[in-house]
């Protein structure tokens, strides 16, 4: 077809291997089946497959539900979709969470919990005390504009939320009387793959996922994500607190129980220990002499904190109870207990003193590990007309496919990358390495060099994304920041994402005065989901493997990946994992079609022939070792943006 015979299709002209795309979305629709598309960074896959998927869907009366990981991700769907219409008329409105849709400054001051703000939301709103829900009503006129207005042109979460907060509307009423009448909701993995929030989410729709397209961007997250969605975990802290609240409303048995799950979990002593909560939750019963069964015992316990939280609604506090949450986390260990692709653990490490020094009491982290996707994935899956996952990250299609459980007749399409071979660098070097017993003082010493000459020969901003938080921190302490003579922004841990965004945003500026220098982790905010179009992130240097830390955790996985799919688990559960980080990193840089960058992996294992085979096909094939040399890499940098700017 022409871009003509597209209804959907908003621009003149497509990318290179773009209509592909559009045609695979298509005929998968049409065929009711699944497919699987991997499709490098910069082919456009957003607006491809919205403007395939649409054209399928408008023959047969279908919507589409657009998942991807981030908010960004989600505004940008919107976005095509702004294009779009101005071509074909379609509607669309990207939502988030409940608490993040909250515009009561009541529940707001409370808690910004997802959990916590919708047991407040749901009790002002039984007992008329929300103005901003009660308007809903009251205000039929204004609320009937507004929808019309939402339903004539795209609306992105945040332009919905401003728009009713400006009518003191909710707005999260406001998005549940237009989701059964878009034609493309975008949403993030939690409302399809948390079972909680799905069932919920499901009955505002008005349909069931069999008249529903589902569309999963950035697909490589979904296996992590969906077996964080079904783990759970619980504090010593908390438990210590549950002691504390069962002695103010009497509940001595309560206490009792917990006092004695403190005390086995002390007795393991400090490390990671794969347990059977089920067991450790019936030894703290029996410890503390409770009469009935371990999970009568729960199930009681559970219903007396809703008791707890529903009093504490009641006298307009926070609705929080360490004793329900104790119930509710035992409950689903008795569940999970024993179960092939459940494992529990109790990791603790010796508290730290004000001083510094190590104490003698531990603090611990009780843990309910989904080992298998699928627990979450399979259900939506087989419910919807037809699923479309891509990523540029999806090189081994066939774990992919295995793991999240599509079907054994999934298709699958490669898309080549749009980028000529001379718009590429790509290097690995020699003699370097994460590995752990390769680290030190000299051996990042030496990697500080090579990122230095990198920045130096670099026009614009270039990246540093590390292995880990570790990694990153041994880089700083051998003068990084010194030796760059260019800004350096800094990813943290556990910033807020506001202080995130400005950084990234001052980050982004600096290009056009200079240039700077992005340090971050593989699989952070900044390494995977984010675009550095023209002189934002010109290069990019990938220091070490991402690989997991050993644990108990990470064994359990590869040993249950390997009993249900032989001879693959160390691939599906440690490999292949690391691998799309560091390949998500790495393609960080490329975004429009004139863009040029330099991808340096700064780890010889990088090159090896057992790893290359996991890269995505535009690395594998343009990948060149480098030796570890001073100068090499400033000399070869230089070349390559002497030449490119030649043409």
């Amino acid at each position: 077809m022409s871009s003509g015979a597209w209804w959907y299709f908003p621009y003149p002209s497509f990318k290179p291997n773009q209509e592909r795309l559009l045609s695979v979305a298509y005929e998968s629709i049409k065929n009711n089946s699944h497919v699987i598309i991997d499709g490098a960074s910069g082919l456009g896959k957003t607006v491809g497959a919205l403007a395939g998927a649409l054209q399928a869907c408008r023959e047969r009366d279908l919507r589409i539900l657009y998942t991807a990981r981030t908010y960004k991700e989600l505004d940008r769907v919107i976005e095509e979709l702004i294009a779009i219409n101005r071509r074909e008329r379609v509607s669309g409105v990207s939502i988030r969470g409940r608490a993040e849709m909250c515009v009561n400054e009541a529940v707001l001051r409370l808690s910004r919990d997802p959990r916590t703000v919708m047991e407040l939301c749901s009790d002002l709103m039984e007992s008329g005390r929300c103005p901003y829900y009660s308007n809903i009503d009251d205000a039929g006129r204004i609320v009937r504009g507004l929808v019309d207005d939402f339903l004539s042109v795209p609306v992105a979460a945040f332009d919905l939320i401003s728009r009713s907060k400006e009518n003191e509307l909710c707005p999260y009423e406001l998005t549940k009387l237009l989701l059964p009448n878009v034609n493309v909701v975008a949403l993030s993995y939690a409302y399809l793959f948390n079972r909680q929030i799905r069932d919920t989410f499901m009955k505002k729709l008005g349909r069931s996922l069999s008249h529903y397209v589902l569309i999963l961007d950035e697909a490589h997250n979904l296996p992590e994500i969906a077996n964080e969605f079904e783990s759970d975990y619980l504090s010593s802290s908390s438990i210590s607190s549950s002691v504390s609240e069962a002695e103010n409303y009497g509940k001595a048995d309560v206490r009792r129980f917990s006092e004695s799950l403190l005390r086995i979990v002390e007795r393991m002593g400090v490390g990671e220990h794969v347990v059977d909560l089920k067991s450790v939750a019936e030894e703290a019963a029996k410890d503390a002499r409770i009469g009935d069964s371990a999970s009568i015992f729960l199930e009681e316990t559970h219903a007396f904190g809703e008791a707890v939280k529903a009093l504490l609604l009641s006298k307009g506090r926070l609705p929080r109870s360490h004793i329900h949450r104790l119930g509710e986390f035992f409950l689903r260990a008795v569940e999970t207990s024993e179960r092939p692709d459940f494992v529990h653990l109790v990791q603790s490490e010796a508290r730290k003193e004000a001083n510094g020094s190590e104490g003698d009491r531990s603090s611990s982290r009780l843990e309910i590990v989904s080992l298998d996707p699928r627990s979450s994935t399979s259900e939506v899956i087989n419910s919807a007309v037809s699923t479309i996952s891509m990523s540029g990250t999806l090189e081994d299609m066939d774990a992919y496919r295995a793991v999240v459980g599509l079907p054994e007749g999934t298709r699958t399409a490669a898309l080549p990358s749009p980028f000529k071979e001379d718009q590429t660098l790509v290097m690995a070097c020699k003699g370097l390495s994460t590995l752990y017993e390769k680290r030190g003082a000299e051996i990042y010493s030496k990697m500080v060099s090579r990122i230095s000459e990198v920045v130096r020969s670099t026009p614009g901003n270039s990246g540093v994304f590390c292995a880990s938080y570790d990694v990153m921190e041994g880089l700083l302490n051998a003068r990084l920041e010194t030796s760059l003579l260019r800004p350096l922004f800094v990813e943290k841990q556990r910033a807020r994402s506001t202080e995130q965004d400005r950084l990234l945003e001052e980050f982004k500026s600096i290009s056009l005065r200079g240039g700077g220098v992005l340090l971050g982790v593989m699989g952070g905010r900044f390494g995977e989901g984010e675009d550095y179009p023209g002189n934002e992130m010109n290069s990019v240097v990938v220091v070490g493997v991402p690989y997991p830390k050993p644990s108990a955790k990470v064994n359990a996985q590869i040993d249950y990946y390997e009993s249900i799919f032989p001879g693959k688990g160390k691939e599906y559960g440690y490999v292949i994992p690391a691998m799309r980080k560091a390949s998500q990193a790495a393609g960080r840089p490329f975004r429009n079609l004139n863009d040029r960058g330099v991808v340096v992996f700064m780890d010889y294992r990088f090159s090896t022939r057992y790893l290359t085979r996991f890269l995505p096909a535009w690395i594998r094939e343009r990948l060149r070792t480098v030796e570890d040399r001073s100068g090499s890499l400033e000399s070869a940098v230089s070349a390559f943006y002497t030449a490119s700017n030649s043409k």
